[in-house]
């Protein structure tokens, strides 16, 4: 199973959004490839994303991908990440990023959109600042713009996860 570039799980969830009739925000857009990626851990056993995310002041954060996206300040992501996002002029711009996602792959991300999807981000940064979640973790131990390693987030959705089903047998 391939490790995907965040921006290739960032534009399925932009997709996502233009089907809804939804728009999305760089803030969601850094939180819910995040979600889908610590869900991906428990559920799927492996990574979805390549790259690592960061601890930053408003939770977790890609890098690369906040470069790509920064240009749309607080405002709605217009335009589906392509290569050369950043650049400003257009005949720059290359290809779509995109991943060709396996079945259980796409039946995450449309879980995490369904459960996440119409929340604010905002809210969505609220989620990852509770207490021990994996940005408050490393953020207290190592401090801001630390790397967010994937035991220590696949550990976090394996606890909700078992969380979940407490409450679904109660």
């Amino acid at each position: 199973m391939p490790n995907h570039n965040v921006a290739a799980i960032a534009n399925e969830f932009l997709k996502r959004a233009r089907r809804d009739e939804c728009g999305l925000t760089n803030m969601q857009l850094q939180k819910l490839p995040y979600i889908a990626h610590g869900w991906g851990l428990v559920a799927l056993d492996a990574p979805l994303i390549e790259q690592q995310p960061q601890t930053w002041p408003y939770g977790p954060v890609y890098p690369d991908l906040y470069q790509d996206l920064k240009r749309y300040g607080a405002g709605s992501v217009t335009a589906l990440i392509r290569e050369n996002n950043s650049s400003p002029f257009k005949e720059e711009r290359g290809d779509v990023i995109s991943g060709c996602l396996t079945r259980a792959e796409s039946k995450l991300l449309d879980t995490v959109w369904k459960k996440y999807g119409s929340l604010s981000g905002s809210a969505l940064s609220r989620i990852t600042h509770l207490p021990d979640t994996p940005w408050s973790q490393v953020m207290k131990t190592d401090g801001p713009f630390s790397t967010i390693n994937n035991e220590v987030i696949k550990k976090h959705y394996k606890y909700l996860k078992n969380k979940n089903i407490e409450k679904e047998k109660s």
